[in-house]
């Protein structure tokens, strides 16, 4: 996932004769740079504050809550130190649910609180309950000792996992986590916490029957009526969660893919009284793939690896997660291109964290018209893998099925199977190390199936459009490039009964990507990059179910700009400016929140409950 860093920590002499090399020459065009830039140096220096303690934030909106609610009751189920834990397997601890609070929940929040003692790299890492993961996220690139974040997350969609208990009502299941550090080149150590809070009786109010001065005097995102990680597509959480992960979860439970014909695979018995099923996939990019979004698709010329923007196979900006049954394709997603703390520029993400770098996008594929295959008794086999991938993907899924608690077996068919193949169109044109390339296509799936249940005979049809486009520019012999990709997504899914529709869910999903870096010689063989990015995810639920409609809308965008100066992986100085804006919407509230970091400070965070304070961008 990191940047490939250097086998030894630079010693203070090295940062001052790289500073020293650096003030002795001229800095290259475009673009005129001061010997010492603004911002703050890595490694500090040996006597800085040992103590000091900063907070890496992501400005997302939390969990909602009632002004002043308390959960019921709350778990610390596993406290751990990471330190020379590469190679080692997850730290786990037994989990069985609060006897106190028992279930059912209104909802429940998971809480990971952590801190870094000193110096460290971004590590990828992952919560896992028997093997079904409910959190995927990334630790911050610590600058400095005393970094602590947190990072919260409705976990409710997983009750079915968190509510398990032993025959004879006590135990319950295993709560894994994977971070693999290292202390072989940097001494920080992660300190992590994970709580579960229960929550019981009514979650939250609308602001529209409050009065504006509680509304003010109130935390703000407590003020929504609804948040955005309550998915439609669930409407209620499910009866049985079944992980399509690896089994031993020696070396964690996600499955590594390598390319597109590794296809990793868990073989699945569906109970034969489920009438819904949902696949939730987990999805992280690394190792050469780290920088797909920004991997040129080169026809000619030699190939040019640079500060590790570039993969070893230039085969183009693009990927798809693809989900299959027993070998036959059953929904695919392009994933979002997060961007790791360490990634690009470091000093872009610290303290703001760039979007979903703390808790990473799952992406979910309705496969209700399959159940009717599926609940034939025989085990099935559930596939997962990355069109157009490099060494290495990390994915996994959690299977959720909703029971007939009334009958012990279902029927049901699939009717219609549309899958066009996506045929993308693929255009190069370099010569040396200029040049540019353009990949794009668009496909419209289309799934359709019954179910008969107690629930009546209930037809279910998808029907999902994706397109995507990216261009990748290098000019002025490769010190200049640009990337501009669009992805967009559309799922329509409809509900009938008796030819009546009784239910739609609608998701737009658009994520637009631009980045523009300038680089130079740096001097001593280090290198100069100067970088603007513009980076947003954008989704739109809507939802109509029994008479019953409701909307969200979530828009989260950061602008970035900076330089860093690249000494064999290495960030050895830089500055940032970060500005976040994050906007969610609902048919009942607006919350909107902006955090404007400049040189590695927060300036600005504010954040408002008014929809009238909200400018359309």
């Amino acid at each position: 996932m990191c940047l490939t860093l250097s086998h030894h920590l630079f010693s203070l002499s090295c940062l001052l004769l790289s500073l020293l090399l650096l003030t002795n020459r001229s800095w290259a065009s475009p673009w005129e740079s001061p010997p010492v830039p603004e911002g703050f140096a890595f490694p500090p220096p040996p006597d800085a504050a040992q103590n000091a303690t900063l907070e890496y934030m992501d400005p997302s909106l939390p969990p909602l809550l009632l002004p002043g609610q308390s959960p019921k009751c709350s778990l610390l189920v596993l406290q751990q130190d990471f330190a020379d834990t590469v190679g080692a397997p997850p730290a786990t601890a037994n989990y069985a649910p609060p006897p106190d609070c028992p279930a059912p929940w209104s909802r429940v929040v998971l809480e990971l609180s952590a801190s870094a003692s000193d110096l460290q790299k971004d590590r990828i890492a992952a919560i896992w309950v028997d093997g079904a993961e409910i959190l995927r996220t990334t630790t911050p690139f610590p600058m400095s000792p005393g970094v602590f974040w947190r990072v919260r997350k409705d976990v409710t969609r997983y009750t079915a996992l968190l509510r398990r208990t032993s025959a004879d009502g006590t135990g319950g299941g295993i709560i894994s986590m994977m971070l693999e550090n290292s202390n072989a080149t940097y001494p920080g150590v992660y300190s992590v916490n994970v709580s579960l809070h229960f929550y019981r009786g009514a979650l939250c109010d609308s602001a529209a029957t409050r009065p504006a001065d509680e509304i003010k005097e109130a935390k703000l995102e407590s003020v929504l009526a609804a948040h955005p990680t309550i998915k439609g597509i669930y409407r209620k959480p499910a009866d049985l969660i079944i992980p399509i992960s690896k089994c031993d979860g020696r070396s964690g439970f996600w499955f590594p893919v390598q390319n597109e014909t590794d296809i990793q695979s868990a073989t699945v018995v569906v109970p034969n009284n489920t009438y819904r099923a949902v696949l939730e996939v987990y999805v992280s990019h690394h190792g050469d793939d780290e920088y797909w979004y920004a991997n040129p698709l080169r026809s000619n010329g030699p190939q040019r690896a640079r500060d590790g923007l570039e993969s070893s196979k230039a085969n183009g900006g693009f990927r798809q997660v693809v989900a299959t049954i027993d070998g036959r394709y059953a929904g695919s997603a392009v994933p979002f291109p997060v961007i790791y703390p360490g990634s690009v520029n470091p000093f872009f993400w610290a303290p703001v964290a760039a979007i979903g770098a703390y808790d990473h996008p799952s992406y979910d594929l309705d496969l209700t018209p399959f159940v009717g295959q599926l609940i034939d008794g025989k085990p099935h086999k559930f596939g997962l893998t990355v069109r157009d991938s490099q060494p290495y993907w990390l994915v996994s899924a959690n299977l959720h099925l909703w029971l007939d608690a009334w009958s012990d077996s279902v029927e049901g068919a699939l009717v219609r199977y549309k899958v066009p193949p996506l045929r993308l169109s693929r255009q190069a044109d370099w010569k040396e190390t200029e040049g540019k390339s353009e990949i794009e296509g668009q496909v419209i799936i289309r799934f359709s199936g019954w179910v008969s249940s107690s629930k009546g005979n209930i037809t279910t049809s998808v029907r999902h459009k994706i397109k995507f486009k990216s261009h990748i520019e290098a000019e002025e012999k490769g010190e200049v490039t640009n990337v501009e990709m669009e992805n967009k997504a559309r799922t329509n899914i409809r509900i009938e009964r008796d030819d009546v529709v009784i239910g739609r869910v609608l998701v737009d999903t658009e994520a637009p990507f631009n980045m523009m870096t300038m680089s130079s010689n740096g001097g001593g063989g280090s290198r100069f990059h100067k970088t603007k990015l513009h980076h947003m995810l954008e989704e739109t639920r809507s939802v109509a179910e029994n008479k019953m409609a409701s909307f969200s809308t979530i828009a989260d965008r950061q602008e970035s700009e900076g330089s860093v100066l690249m000494q064999e992986g290495v960030a050895m100085w830089g500055s940032g400016d970060t500005k976040s804006t994050y906007k969610f919407r609902d048919d009942k509230a607006c919350y909107l929140r902006t955090v404007n970091m400049v040189g590695g400070k927060v300036k600005e965070d504010e954040e408002t409950a008014s929809c009238g304070a909200v400018v359309a961008w």
